[in-house]
């Protein structure tokens, strides 16, 4: 369970990895890295669906893990309507997905031979 002051603290953990990205991607690559994932029908399995996440900055990002933190309780909350603190929990591991694919959108970016092999292997090899 997650006290306010911990989650707090851990929300902005989270936006300091972010912020932490060395992230330079010029926008024709971050372009066509979601054409070529959106032609494979890549999805990758997001708790909080994020319909621009191809397409997604760190400062984008960074609004998500906002999104997330403000949304209505019952949205975030739907697994655990009774328990507060169980609600906090889910808002972090919500965030902590996000940012797990996020990395991975990243190195597709950058070309990573090991990340698109897992791509190929997932959606084009199946």
């Amino acid at each position: 369970m997650t006290t306010n002051h911990s989650f707090s603290e851990k929300v902005e953990t989270f936006k300091d990895e972010v912020n932490r990205f060395q992230e330079n991607t010029a926008q024709d690559i971050i372009e066509q890295t979601a054409i070529r994932l959106e032609g494979l029908n890549y999805a990758p399995p997001l708790i909080i669906p994020v319909p621009s996440f191809l397409r997604l900055t760190s400062k984008g990002l960074l609004k998500e893990i906002d999104k997330i933190v403000a949304m209505p309780d019952q949205e975030a909350c739907a697994l655990a309507p009774d328990d507060p603190q169980k609600c906090q929990d889910l808002r972090l591991q919500f965030i902590s997905v996000l940012i797990y694919y996020y990395k991975q959108l990243i190195l597709l970016r950058q070309g990573d031979p090991d990340s698109w092999d897992e791509v190929d292997e997932v959606y084009v090899h199946d």
